[in-house]
């Protein structure tokens, strides 16, 4: 027997709907969680405000390479549909789930109708080594191709049309500031 996230997960609503619940998942933990406090230090010294964080739904996932995977375990959201939108990886050698943005303030991707489609996230410098890459991005997956995006587009997208103006920006936190 398949549990329903198993069942729904290949229709795209049911894509949105995990990229949705993960995005409130670790804006909750970088907004209210103790051990989120080193991302919101990080946050306040880049600059970027509460009404940012707010505004963007930047979160925090947790230093460990279980959260998202053991969160999820209390829902119908399965492993597999996790790794479908590119939340969590599968370890070639033990076979286990494991969180792939362990340690990182994220910033959701999100697609012109402001539904969350993929996430960016930036290491913090405490959990920073030499095989952690600074900034890593959600794979290619049925909702995300990075090559169609521009992150922050739905927050920018009214100023754009009146102001008639882009000015795009390299990386998360030029556009946020």
């Amino acid at each position: 027997a398949s549990s329903p996230g198993q069942k729904r997960g290949t229709e795209k609503s049911t894509l949105y709907e995990v990229m949705a619940w993960a995005e409130k998942q670790f804006h909750d933990c970088l907004r209210d969680s103790p051990e989120a406090e080193t991302a919101r230090k990080y946050l306040s010294q880049r600059g970027i405000t509460t009404p940012s964080v707010e505004r963007y739904r930047i979160g925090f996932s947790p230093n460990s390479w279980q959260w998202l995977v053991d969160r999820a375990s209390s829902t119908s959201y399965s492993s597999l549909l996790l790794e479908s939108v590119g939340l969590i990886g599968k370890s070639e050698r033990s076979g286990r789930y494991y969180d792939r943005f362990k340690g990182r303030v994220l910033f959701p991707i999100r697609d012109a109708q402001a539904r969350p489609i993929a996430m960016g996230g930036r290491i913090l410098p405490e959990y920073a080594d030499d095989r952690a890459a600074k900034y890593i991005n959600s794979p290619e997956t049925r909702l995300f191709s990075k090559s169609e995006q521009l992150y922050g587009l739905d927050v920018a997208r009214d100023a754009i049309a009146k102001s008639r103006h882009v000015i795009v920006m390299e990386g998360y936190t030029d556009v946020v500031v």
